[in-house]
Formats: structure tokens, sequence, C-alpha cells
């Protein structure tokens, strides 16, 4: 009987006593949901400020003093039973949750504002003093911390975990929301600010190439996206990243997906040269600061790699303020001179897509002559302008063939208006218009298309008396007409009506004249009057055929189209789009690629020769010889091709049966 009384005597134990103290108090989950509760409520109101909302987290509209008292005697019993240290665990993950959904309610999507200090604050107001009561439940209710209270040692050691669990959480949001923060760049400024300081503390850099990286690829580098578009983003890609790591590794790293893309891309530079030559994209031509750029150095020389930019361009300032890449730079990367990584200067990380700043100058020079040929009246006005802030960049030497074809339009106009004032400006045949002619040098203008077709004889009797007073001027030389350049415009008339001002080509104005002369012709007859091949007829015909000018009528027995001259238009409408705008684009590309083909057979008996002394070549050594063997001068351009278009042609010669490939080597096909 002793033994019984005293065991029942004994203490209960401690795991008793704590679920005693579960059924008078609510569990700690418990308070924090309420306050989870309270705080999806509070969002609701899209008035209230985050700094406002600085309620203790054991403070909610359905616990009140009951949810405080009850955190408050569960803090205890936990310092009485001294068990804090076994809750750490979950009270941390707790914590780091409930910041996490906090951000993801408040900072998600909203890039405008800087929010990394208005959320630092809550936190402070917020999390600190709930926290606060369970590390001391002695200690008064209010903001940890405040103004004449020190915060104990543990409560410091909590804060700067806060703070970590919530900049990673932060950059953690960011970094998966980091492609639209760039496609929305500048107005995205203060969400790149805040990921930026916490990255400081973080250092997710690897996370922001590897995510940014895939978005990049899932959403931007695809066949059906437009290559202005790719570029546009590439642009503010650019400028985010270098708001976000000034040393420009993680540019670096981003990049090289993008630039391989471009570069396999046959109009990225067509497409880089006139978003330069766009009046809203001027900002390209400048540093990010609002400075002008430096002129761009010829970076496909022996001096890249092994030269710094600065000391080459001498900028004695740059050179002694020269700092090292971070110990955190991959060995991986291809190596590049840490001045060229920090450079804000866009057009040179454009340019260097491919590196040579030759093709870019080709291409605003093919541009330019596009331009110059169809311009109205000779307006060169915003030409003359995109020259002079091109020259600034890409040097005036590389530039001056441009400047000539500037000259050459404007002295155009001088003599055009003095050979008009010699004839009194009265053309020569009735009915045929003055001629305004745009004479230019050969040596300095891109190869032009010469399609050679038969004027009509008015036409040729008004060039025949040009051509002799320009003569008279300019003696010795002498003109080369290429009658299929240029525009013309011409009044239709019909029985009903008449429509003035039509522009069209002169192969088409010849068309129509044919008409006029003589109303029905058989395509092949036409074709013969005119002295060009069947297929171009039918490609500038289809032009008065869709304007309802030209009519299909009938067929011959053996099968020949025959095409009538409308007497009237009747309720077609005259004004009716065109594709004229899409024709000259279709017959410029087309000159091109006959002019990419000549200019390549002239390379293809060097190309013969490197392989017949050495057996086999890769492309990029037969791309570097080219240029070695066939360097630019002052009368001719010399080989100024990219990789990608050398390996075209090589391929053509593999197709052909001149060249075998394999092991991304080229090498003589035996018996050829």
């Amino acid at each position: 009987m002793r033994r019984c009384a005293a065991r029942s005597r004994q203490p209960r134990s401690p795991r008793a006593r704590l679920h005693r103290a579960r059924a008078a108090t609510p569990p700690l989950r418990c308070c924090t949901s309420a306050r989870r509760s309270s705080s999806k409520d509070d969002d609701d109101d899209d008035d209230e400020s985050m700094e406002g909302d600085r309620t203790p987290m054991d403070t909610s509209e359905g616990g009140g003093c009951a949810s405080r008292a009850a955190l408050r005697t569960l803090s205890s019993q936990l310092h009485a039973l001294q068990w804090l240290p076994l809750v750490e665990s979950t009270l941390s993950s707790m914590l780091r949750t409930h910041l996490k959904d906090t951000l993801h309610r408040r900072c998600a999507h909203r890039f405008d504002t800087p929010l990394i200090g208005a959320m630092l604050r809550w936190v402070d107001a917020t999390v600190l003093p709930w926290l606060r009561v369970v590390l001391d439940p002695s200690s008064p209710v209010g903001e940890a911390g405040g103004e004449g209270c020190a915060l104990p040692q543990a409560l410091l050691q909590w804060q700067a975990r806060l703070r970590f669990f919530f900049m990673q959480a932060l950059a953690s949001l960011r970094i998966s929301e980091l492609f639209d923060i760039v496609v929305d760049y500048p107005e995205s400024l203060p969400a790149l600010d805040d990921l930026r300081e916490c990255l400081q503390h973080t250092h997710q850099h690897a996370d922001v190439v590897a995510s940014l990286g895939a978005a990049i690829e899932a959403r931007l580098l695809k066949p059906g996206a437009d290559t202005s578009n790719i570029i546009q983003v590439y642009v503010c890609t650019i400028r985010a990243l270098r708001v976000l790591d000034s040393s420009g590794i993680t540019l670096e790293a981003v990049s090289e997906r993008v630039r391989s893309y471009l570069k396999a891309r046959s109009d990225t530079v067509r497409q880089i040269v006139t978003a330069l030559t766009d009046p809203e994209s001027a900002e390209m031509l400048e540093l990010a600061g609002g400075s002008t750029g430096q002129v761009l150095l010829q970076e496909d020389g022996g001096l890249d790699g092994m030269l710094d930019p600065d000391e080459a361009r001498g900028d004695d300032s740059a050179v002694l303020n020269w700092t090292p890449d971070p110990a955190t730079l991959l060995q991986s990367e291809r190596p590049r001179t840490s001045s060229a990584r920090r450079s804000s200067d866009v057009l040179a990380i454009l340019v260097n897509i491919y590196g040579s700043k030759v093709l870019f100058v080709n291409e605003f020079r093919s541009m330019l002559s596009d331009k110059l040929l169809n311009a109205p009246g000779h307006d060169t006005e915003r030409e003359v302008r995109n020259l002079e802030l091109l020259k600034k960049r890409f040097g005036e030497s590389a530039l001056q063939s441009c400047e000539v074809m500037l000259h050459d339009v404007a002295e155009s106009r001088r003599l055009t208006r003095s050979i008009h004032q010699h004839f009194g400006n009265v053309a020569a045949t009735t009915g045929v218009p003055l001629v305004e002619a745009t004479i230019v040098s050969r040596l300095c203008w891109p190869t032009l298309q010469n399609d050679e077709f038969e004027l009509p004889a008015g036409v040729k009797k008004e060039l025949k008396r040009f051509e002799k007073q320009f003569l008279h001027i300019k003696a010795p030389r002498k003109l080369v007409w290429k009658p299929t350049l240029g525009k013309v415009t011409i009044d239709v008339e019909f029985t009903d009506r008449t429509i003035s001002d039509v522009i069209c080509t002169p192969l088409q104005a010849t068309i129509l004249i044919r008409f006029a002369e003589q109303r029905r012709w058989e395509l092949s007859a036409l074709a013969d009057e005119l002295k060009i091949p069947l297929p171009m007829l039918r490609k500038k015909l289809a032009l008065w055929v869709n304007r309802g000018y030209v009519q299909e009528v009938a067929r011959t027995a053996g099968g020949a189209t025959v095409y009538e001259a409308a007497a009237s238009l009747g309720s077609t409408d005259a004004r009716q789009p065109v594709d004229e705008e899409e024709e000259g684009g279709a017959s410029n590309a087309d000159a091109q690629a006959e002019q990419l083909a000549a200019d390549m057979r002239v390379c293809e008996q060097y190309v013969m020769g490197m392989l017949t002394n050495i057996e086999s070549l890769p492309l990029e050594r037969i791309h570097n010889m080219l240029k070695m063997f066939l360097p630019a001068n002052d009368n001719d351009r010399g080989y100024d091709r990219s990789e990608a278009e050398l390996q075209r042609f090589l391929n053509s010669l593999v197709e052909d049966g001149k060249l075998d490939f394999s092991s991304s080597m080229y090498r003589i096909r035996k018996g050829s």
C-alpha cells in the first residue's frame, strides 16, 4: 500500500504537462493561420499601403488579445521546458513560408515601384515584434527595436536571418519574372534595383543566368519571332543586365545564345541597320549615360583579345582605372577583355555579333542606295542626318563611299536643273516627261541592277538629248543608263475618269504605254516586243492586272494568254492597295543575291587554290585567309562577307560536286 501511495504522489511527466498546455492554449500554427487570413483580407483593399500594416503577427481580426495571450502562454511554457531550440527549425520554416507568401501577394508583377525598403520596414514592424514575444514572453508588445529599446542578441540574430530570408525570397521572385522585367525596361528599373540589392547578399547570379536564358529560349528564340523583335528585346536585355551587373559577366553568359541565334538569321544585319537609322531608335548610337560612344574599332583583326580597347584608343584614364575581373568569372566563357564586357555601348555589342563593322557599313550602303534611288525629288535630309550619326561611331573613312553617294545625289539635282533650264523645261516629245536623272559614281555605289528592255521611242529620244547635254557639261564623261531603276509618275486616262500621279517602275510604265499604243497583246508577243523574259513580264504586269487597268480576255489555241487594256474602270476602286513596296523589296533582294553569287564566284579560284596546296581546311580558316588575300582598297571592297555567307557558298560547291565536306573540313573532291 505504501508503494502504491508513493507512486501516486510522483509528478506528471513533462509530456503530460505539455498535453495539458496544448489543451488550454491554441497551437502556434493557429496564430499564424489567423494572421494569414487577416493579411488576405487586408490585401483586398488596394488603397492600404504596405507600410501601414504594422500589426504584430499574433494580432488578428478573429483573435485579438486572446491570440496574443495564447502566444505568450505557449511561449512561456516552451521557455519553462527549455524546448524552444527543438521548435526552432519549425519556426524558421513557418516564417520563411509566411514571408514568401506575403511577397508573392504584394510584390509579384509590380515592377514600377521600389519595394525592398517598404517590405523590410514591414518585416521589422510586423514579424519582428511577434518573434520577440516568442523569444521573450515577458517583453511588451510593440515594435521591436523601437526608439530607446535595444534588441537582445538572440533577436538581432533572428533579424539578420529574417532579412536574408526576405532577400532570398524577393530575389527568387524577381528572377522568375526577369524576362518580363527586361521587356518592360526602363519602366521596370525599380524592380531591377531591388534585385541588384538582393543579389549583393544572396549571390544568386547563377540562377539569374539559368532562368533568364531558359525564358529567352522558350519565349523569344523561335522561328516565328521577327528578327526586329528579337533585336529589340536583346537591346533591352543589354541595358537591363548592365544595371543588374556592371561587370558584364551575367550579360556575357546570357547573350551567347542570343548572338548565336541572330548570327544564323540572314536578315540580322539589315534589321540592325534599319533600327540604327530609325529616328525612334537613335539612342542605340549613344552610350547608356547619354554620351556619344567612341568610334568602333575594327574587331576582326589580330589584336582582339591581346590589346585592351581602351589602350588601343589611347584612353590613359581608363587604363589607370582598370580593375581585374571578379573571381566568379567562369573559365568556360569565351575570352574577352574586361573592358569589352563592362562596356555599356549597345552598338558595339550588336556589332560584336559578327565581329566586324564592315558588314554593317556595307549593309548601310546598300540600304542608302535603295533609298536614294527611290527618294522623291532627291530629298536626302534624313539620310544626311543618319550618316552623320553613324560617322561618329563607325568612323569617317569607313563611310566615305556613303558620303560620295549623297554628294552624287546633290550634284545630280544641280545638273538636272541646269539641263532642264537649257531646254526651257520642255520635253523633246509631246507626252513624254522630262528626265530627272540620278548620276552615280560607279566605284562608290554598290553594284546596281542592269536589266535591259526596249524603251518607248519618245523616252529614248529624251534620254539621248539629256545625255548629249550632260556630255557637253561634263566632258569627257558619258552616261550609262540603268533603265530598270528609278520611279516614274504617270497619269492614266480612261473613258470615265483619269487617274493622276500613278507611281511605278520604268518597266511597268513601258508596259502600260504599249497597251496605250495597242489595246490587245498576246503575252509572248509583248515579251518579244519589250525584249524581256516571259516570267519577268508576268511579274511586272501583275500590278496593272490587280488594279484593273489591264484584263485577261482570252487564250489562243496554243494556250497563250491574251490581255487587253480596260476602256473604263467602272466601279473598280482605282486606289486599291498594291504590293509595289514588296515587289521593290523582292527585286532588291534578288539583285543582292545575284551580287553575292558574283562576288563569291570571284573567291572560288582562291578557295580551290588553297585546298590544292593545303589538302583540307575548316570554314574559319578559309574565311580568315580570304580576308588576308582579298583586302579592301580604294577601288575594291575586297572580301567582306560573313562566315555564314561563305558557308552557304561552300555548301553550294559541295552540291555541285566540286568539294567534299566531312569532319568540319572542306577538301577538293577527287576526280572533279
